[in-house]
């Protein structure tokens, strides 16, 4: 009896454990739509050949917070600037059904233009400038 219970057993095992990996892959698959999607439309204006214009970063941020709006609600974007691994990312956080998703846009940077003095200091000072961006 004991093993006709088990062989019972062993199918309700698998359905249950696909029921509780269904919210992790759930959000999983959410976040990684929610990268891709946003993949596609990112062509970055404030980087060309690898000159950042720091003036420009704004005009980026507006654009990549209007495409995740549709996606969930914008709680705000962080700006990186690493200089001993010359980049720069964007980082975009969205809440959609009570996550928090972290939707980043790096590129490759080898010079900066018409960037603040005092970012220049602390970016030569640390190496790395992180700043919250304000819209």
């Amino acid at each position: 009896m004991n093993g006709q219970e088990s062989s019972q057993d062993k199918p309700d095992n698998k359905i249950y454990d696909k029921i509780t990996n269904l919210s992790k892959r759930l959000a999983d698959a959410v976040e990684e739509g929610l990268r891709e999607g946003l993949q596609e439309t990112t062509n970055l204006v404030c980087v060309q050949q690898g000159v950042l214009d720091f003036e420009r970063i704004k005009e980026d941020v507006r654009r990549i917070q209007e495409d995740l709006k549709a996606r969930g609600t914008v709680i705000g974007s962080h700006l990186i600037l690493d200089e001993k691994q010359n980049f720069m990312e964007i980082r975009t956080y969205i809440e959609r059904n009570g996550e928090i998703f972290v939707i980043p846009v790096k590129a490759e940077v080898k010079q900066i233009t018409n960037i603040p003095s005092d970012i220049v200091n602390e970016l030569k000072a640390k190496g790395r400038v992180e700043l919250s961006l304000k819209l």
